[in-house]
């Protein structure tokens, strides 16, 4: 799925001039996908090579970096970076031919959404009594889980139906919603759409290959991020195709599971935890 372009206007009124600025952002769903600093950061990682380095660089602090690339990978139809990690040179973070492609891209858009800006202050007359029909409502999403997909199964029911998406990664996400949303946001089988999911509805299990569990969504990956606090911490799995899920859970349960970087184990996901969109 292709990406919309937005860009979100803002002014500065004086008695005798309005001045018209702008951020350009790439959107796919209700999410947004690259801009602003973002794109910063990725040309920063291209220079670098690291992700630490380019999160400074990029003025941001690493766990916004970190989580900023997560989206992005799980919203890119390809992976835009690719971790290296061991060898002399020792690990680091690097841009994809695709992760370049799509900066330039984005680079070649804002040069002609400048030059739109500049002609449409340069036309504007008294812009106050249209300034309401301009503006926008945004909602940005909490869920730190975003996943795009193809729904490949839908099973109805007279008040709730199950939907599945097939996930790039090769994994399926499984959701029970509202039978009445299902048509409202006029889903079928082969169209995309989008799972949300909460880190704090992400369960993980090691022992899930003899786990009996009524939990739909068992998705296995690789820990690749252990975050700890005094209460709770964040887990990050990779789960292929430059997807991750993160789940927030005690640090107690980190240490009882015994949950370290590198450990295989299993996501749990409970299907009315998952939330459906669409574009």
């Amino acid at each position: 799925m292709s990406p919309k372009y937005f860009s979100y206007l803002g002014t500065v009124m004086t008695k005798s001039k309005v001045a018209v600025s702008a951020s350009l952002w790439m959107q796919k769903g209700a999410q947004n996908f690259l801009g602003g600093n973002r794109i910063d950061l990725l040309e920063q990682i291209d220079r670098c090579g690291s992700l630490s380095t380019a999160a400074k660089a990029a003025g941001m602090s690493y766990k916004t970096a970190w989580d900023g690339l997560n989206v992005m990978n799980n919203l890119a139809d390809q992976p835009l970076t690719v971790a290296a990690t061991g060898g002399s040179g020792g690990g680091g973070t690097r841009l994809t031919e695709e992760g370049k492609k799509i900066v330039h891209l984005y680079r070649l858009i804002e040069t002609e959404h400048q030059g739109m800006l500049a002609r449409l202050e340069e036309s504007l007359g008294d812009f106050n009594d249209y300034l309401p029909l301009l503006q926008r409502m945004t909602m940005k999403i909490s869920a730190k889980n975003v996943f795009s997909g193809t729904v490949c199964e839908i099973t109805r029911d007279i008040s709730v139906s199950q939907v599945v998406l097939q996930l790039k990664s090769g994994h399926q996400m499984t959701a029970v919603v509202s039978t009445d949303s299902v048509d409202a946001l006029g889903l079928d089988v082969g169209c995309s759409a989008y799972a949300l999911v909460k880190a704090s509805s992400v369960m993980i299990a090691n022992n899930y290959l003899t786990l009996k569990i009524s939990a739909k969504n068992r998705i296995t990956g690789c820990i690749t991020k252990i975050t700890e606090s005094a209460v709770v911490g964040e887990v990050v799995l990779d789960i292929g195709a430059g997807e991750t899920i993160t789940a927030t859970i005690t640090d107690s349960s980190v240490r009882n599971l015994g949950l370290q970087e590198g450990n295989e184990v299993c996501a749990i996901i409970k299907s009315t935890s998952v939330i459906i969109g669409v574009q």
